[in-house]
């Protein structure tokens, strides 16, 4: 099911004379599988806005439902294990939150706090680190011993461990070296492909938001300003000026083919995809 927020609206100390609506009054639904992005300058409530998911925050007023969860204002919660397990938040520069002595125990630690034995938790671990790319003979070095991409997968392979239906990722690429973004980006795709997990990114890479997300979210001081396809977004030049974000070059370099004659369809998004298809006209 979708994850639909409900005039939610979430205050930074509230009833203190400097109180600050983060969040005002959201109406939003979020699909299930699929890979959504949330852009928006700094400021915007993005981050605000997906720590309602795994009820890191609980909403000032209005609602949230996640799953099969119903988080409410004011109402106190009785779940919030099973939805943490459910819905995995990857904080940015997650790799400051390694504690463990060694790698595995580090990822072990989720599945053991959600009741797995030990055994289990060990081999749910070995899996999601092997699955982010990590070698076994690495198991059982200090995390303070790895690379800043190495810590940063570790810290992914302890969401993956609890097998999430949701992930959460807040500038998952941040830090990271042009490849290493890249390799993480097609994780998270594959996972969404094949094991259709629900993905949402908090970016303010465009160019990876257009490429990778089937879905876009735009906030602005707290308010949902656009939600809808990724494609319509970036297409759009009014809404590009609108909300002060740049076209992503590929994009640039789709509309100079089109102004130029070439008929491109809406599947043209990828530089091959449209090389596919202006060779085509060009045969004909």
């Amino acid at each position: 099911m979708p994850i639909r927020f409900k005039k939610l609206s979430y205050i930074y100390n509230k009833d203190m004379p400097y109180a600050h609506k983060a969040l005002d009054e959201i109406d939003l639904e979020i699909k299930e599988g699929v890979i959504t992005a949330i852009i928006g300058e700094t400021g915007s409530g993005k981050s605000t806005l997906v720590e309602h998911l795994n009820a890191l925050l609980l909403p000032s007023e209005g609602s949230l439902e996640v799953l099969d969860y119903n988080i409410v204002a004011n109402q106190k919660q009785r779940f919030l294990k099973p939805l943490r397990k459910d819905v995995g938040l990857v904080f940015q520069f997650s790799e400051y939150q390694l504690f463990e002595e060694t790698v595995i125990k580090d990822v072990a630690f989720g599945p053991l706090n959600f009741g797995f034995t030990p055994e289990e938790a060990l081999k749910r671990a070995a899996e999601a680190l092997k699955k982010v790319g990590i070698r076994e003979e690495d198991f059982n070095r200090s995390p303070l011993e790895l690379s800043g991409g190495q810590k940063r997968r570790v810290a992914i392979a302890g969401i993956l461990s609890c097998d999430p239906k949701i992930i959460v990722l807040d500038e998952p690429t941040a830090g990271l070296d042009p490849q290493g973004a890249r390799e993480m980006i097609d994780l998270f795709v594959e996972l969404n492909k094949k094991e259709g997990k629900t993905v949402i990114i908090v970016s303010h890479d465009n160019e990876m938001v257009y490429n990778y997300c089937d879905e876009t979210i735009v906030l602005s001081h707290g308010k949902i300003m656009y939600n809808g396809p990724t494609f319509d977004l970036f297409a759009d030049k009014e809404k590009l000026k609108e909300f002060n974000m740049l076209e992503p070059q590929i994009v640039s370099f789709r509309n100079d083919l089109c102004e130029k004659g070439f008929r491109l369809s809406r599947d043209a998004r990828t530089l091959k995809q449209i090389a596919k298809e202006v060779a085509e006209q060009v045969k004909r």
